[in-house]
């Protein structure tokens, strides 16, 4: 199983799977799994921007919320963890972790198949 590590994504889907899909290429193989450590900003719409403990200036929708409304897909399963920038009102409903989106899944405080991380 190949698996990719990823710090803070901030949102930024589209250029994460980006990068993946240019390692890929470049002969990295398929990846299996996307592990995302840090700040994933599952931002929905903008009362989930307003519920992020961040500055005004960081505010953004980046593109996660193109994958949660079904327009786009991850290519590859993504969990992740969270970080201190979140959108706390949106992970809160999930406290043993859950799908955010069709193929990425929030860990919580909980595990995924044989992952379990403490």
């Amino acid at each position: 199983m190949r698996v990719a590590v990823a710090g803070c994504c901030h949102g930024e889907l589209d250029k994460i799977y980006e990068t993946l899909a240019l390692a890929e290429r470049r002969g990295a193989g398929p990846i299996d799994l996307l592990l995302c450590c840090g700040d994933f900003q599952a931002v929905r719409n903008e009362a989930d921007l307003r519920c992020m403990a961040v500055p005004p200036k960081y505010r953004h929708m980046q593109t996660f919320y193109r994958y949660y409304s079904g327009e786009k897909k991850a290519p590859v399963l993504t969990v992740f963890i969270g970080g201190n920038h979140e959108a706390s009102n949106h992970l809160q409903e999930l406290p043993y972790g859950g799908w955010v989106a069709p193929n990425i899944y929030y860990l919580a405080e909980a595990a995924y198949g044989h992952i379990l991380i403490s």
